[in-house]
């Protein structure tokens, strides 16, 4: 009996390692998976599959925010450009070595300053990136909810783009950055585009 509170520990010190090794791997997965710069179907299909066989992880970031969002992604068994634009920007921060220099400062972001207010019947919302608020359906009965209208693409009659806040900083090297782009040169011809951050468009929801 006395080697029990022993036996535990070694457990919880193999389950612990088991858990890091998963991790790493996953990283590793990952940081194949950008190689190319986009996310490709069966990458997709590959890390959901692996993620599968290796629940032990499945309670640590960040399998546990990646394991949602693929299986709400490939839910249909389709991993739509929309849905390949957010995995790779959610893969771009796993991958990101922690520390690696200092992040970008938030002016990189074309952002519309000062912060417009948010208003909502009758404007349409457009959302690009991941989203700590939760997936692009989350965000579009947000905006649903508050008689907002979402909308799929960027157009001159754009309301608001919101920029989702996981992996922004590396927004010019991601899929989605194209819309940013896009947003940047339509507000400034004067189409009226506010392009605001997720933290400031979660700030106003009511």
């Amino acid at each position: 009996m006395a080697r029990e509170p022993n036996d535990y520990a070694l457990r919880r010190i193999h389950a612990d390692r088991v858990v890091k090794r998963q991790i790493d791997e996953l990283i590793g997965l990952a940081k194949g998976a950008l190689l190319d710069g986009k996310v490709e179907q069966h990458e997709a299909d590959g890390i959901l599959a692996w993620l599968h066989g290796n629940v032990e992880c499945l309670d640590t970031w960040p399998a546990s925010v990646l394991y949602d969002r693929l299986r709400a992604m490939l839910a249909d068994g389709v991993l739509d450009p929309d849905e390949a634009g957010e995995l790779l920007g959610l893969l771009m921060q796993i991958a990101a070595p922690a520390g690696l220099g200092a992040a970008p400062a938030p002016s990189t972001l074309p952002l519309t300053a000062p912060a417009p207010e948010i208003l909502y019947p009758g404007r349409s919302f457009c959302f690009t990136g991941v989203f700590e608020f939760g997936s692009r359906a989350d965000c579009h009965d947000a905006v649903l909810a508050h008689g907002g209208e979402p909308a799929k693409g960027v157009t001159k009659k754009l309301s608001y783009l919101v920029i989702g806040s996981v992996g922004s900083d590396f927004w010019r090297h991601s899929s989605f950055g194209t819309k940013i782009l896009k947003a940047a040169q339509y507000s400034e011809e004067g189409a009226g585009i506010a392009i605001v951050s997720e933290a400031h468009w979660v700030s106003r929801l009511r």
